[in-house]
């Protein structure tokens, strides 16, 4: 038995309104209104890109979440309650579990870490960079938010931790992979950067199997597989803090 423990009864919230269908992303995520007062965009486990993209969401939100990255706050969506929404052309929200990343509005989502004086995001993009290299980033793509100064948020997940099929033999070819952004780090925050590497060294493998857990054992990942996950990013965390204080001017 592994130490990383799926859940029959998982903690979330209740959609129990849809507010927008899918209007961009190949996913097909889609914004609702939860019982606890908040907004989601949320990936359902009949996405367009694959039944795994929601435990890889909830998974990479939640260790961004224990370094202090800019990642956009996960929970689960129970979607029982706006079952027969046509969340996307031909597809319709299925009772259960989804992903869901709280809505951050208003903001606009792009591919480039500009806008690096506004806002902290000489602190934001630093984190951005941690993230990406720590758990494998791909597909990268983030929000800016136009009435916080610009400042930015990591979302938008699904291609991480070696692809939307990861499996624990991916990760274990890509443990030793350097997936540092291939973008220009000038300007990045000096002390943010080594905070970063301060954490990932002081993270215990337990911290991280602990955020792991708790995924919706209806969903289509093992306990195997998401103990490969914890696996994988305890033995990356050394590396990828050499890297970042790397990038300390």
């Amino acid at each position: 038995m592994t130490p990383v423990r799926q859940s029959q009864e998982p903690e979330g919230v209740a959609a129990i309104l849809p507010i927008q269908q899918s209007v961009a992303g190949s996913a097909g995520s889609f914004l609702v209104a939860a019982d606890d007062g908040n907004r989601y965009w949320c990936k359902p486990l009949n996405n367009r890109q694959s039944p795994r993209v929601p435990a890889t969401e909830q998974i990479v939100g939640r260790l961004g979440a224990l370094i202090d990255a800019p990642v956009c706050e996960v929970e689960l969506v129970a979607l029982d309650g706006i079952a027969g929404f046509e969340f996307t052309p031909g597809r319709l929200a299925e009772p259960g579990w989804a992903h869901g990343s709280l809505a951050v509005d208003p903001a606009l989502e792009i591919r480039d870490l500009a806008n690096r004086s506004d806002d902290d995001n000489r602190r934001r993009h630093a984190g951005i960079f941690a993230l990406h290299d720590w758990l494998a980033g791909s597909d990268v793509q983030w929000l800016y938010a136009v009435d916080q100064d610009n400042a930015y948020y990591s979302h938008d997940h699904g291609f991480y931790l070696t692809g939307p099929d990861w499996t624990d033999l991916t990760l274990a070819a890509a443990t030793a992979q350097d997936f540092s952004l291939p973008m220009d780090a000038a300007g990045l925050d000096g002390p943010e950067l080594e905070r970063l590497a301060e954490r990932l060294d002081a993270l215990s493998k337990e911290q991280i199997e602990a955020a792991v857990s708790g995924i919706p054992s209806t969903w289509p990942v093992g306990e195997g597989e998401l103990q490969a996950v914890a696996d994988f990013a305890d033995s990356r965390r050394a590396s990828v803090a050499a890297r970042l204080r790397g990038l300390v001017p």
